[in-house]
Formats: structure tokens, sequence, C-alpha cells
């Protein structure tokens, strides 16, 4: 919760900087001062929001974050899918990438469960993901036997 006031307080005091900013910066041109002002108002209700709801604030942040991890793990299985050697190595990250989605998915069906529980799989998540750089780094990057096609290159 601490860092959530963190973040609610850093929303309002900036906010609160961007709206002085498009009050009294003259010398900007009209619309950025209209976007500083507006970006201002909707940093402080954000933040204020957040302070009046800590919970909903806490369920947001988790949410995101499993939606983070989701879309890295999509990108794990897209690079197991190239052509790297060994294919043992292409077959244990897309594995990993698999079951990074799939935790990832549950903790976006049901945000209400227990934040120990929720913690515990991203927790888990991130660090098959870990698993597998150190693999990677270990086995080392082999380039691509098969050449590219131009067509593929071509821009």
């Amino acid at each position: 919760m601490t860092l959530i006031v963190v973040i609610a307080a850093g929303l309002i005091i900036g906010g609160f900087f961007r709206v002085v900013v498009g009050v009294s910066a003259i010398v900007l041109p009209s619309t950025l001062r209209t976007l500083n002002t507006a970006g201002g108002i909707i940093a402080i209700v954000l933040g204020i929001a957040a302070l009046l709801d800590l919970q909903a604030a806490n369920s947001f942040l988790i949410t995101l974050l499993a939606l983070a991890i989701l879309l890295v793990g999509a990108f794990e299985i897209g690079v197991g899918v190239a052509r790297h050697p060994p294919t043992w190595l292409r077959a244990l990250i897309i594995s990993i990438g698999a079951l990074t989605v799939v935790l990832a998915g549950l903790v976006i069906i049901d945000p209400s469960a227990g934040e120990t529980l929720l913690a515990s799989v991203l927790a888990l998540a991130l660090l098959f993901m870990g698993f597998r750089n150190i693999v990677h780094g270990i086995t080392g990057h082999h380039p691509v036997s098969t050449p590219i096609d131009s067509r593929v290159t071509a821009a």
C-alpha cells in the first residue's frame, strides 16, 4: 500500500506542477498550455482517486502488471517459434512463454484473489522468464543457419 500512496502523491504533486506550468507559462503555445493544464488536472484527479480507494488502485496495478507479463509471455512464444537452434532451447522458450501467459491469465481472470497468491503467481512467472534468460545466456545465441528471404528484409 505504501507504493500506491507514493504513486498517488507523485501524481498529485506532478499534476499541480503541470497546472502551474499550463497557467503561467505564457511563452508556450496555447495548445501546449491547455495540454499541460488538462494533464495536470487528470493527474490530480487520479491521484486523489487512488488515495480514496487504495484497494481499487492496488487491484488496478496488479492487473496492469499481469497484462505486461502476459505480453512478455506472448513475445517469449514468438521468440521460441523463431529459428533458434538448438531445438530443446526453442521448446523451453515456448513452454516458459506459454506458462507465463497462463499464469498472467489467471491473475487477469480473477484479480480478487488474495494479494499473496497473486504476488506468488506473478513472481513465479518472472522466475521462469529469468531462468529462460539464464539458460539462453549460458548456451549462447547462435546465428540462424537458413538465410532470410530478401522479400522479408526489403523495406
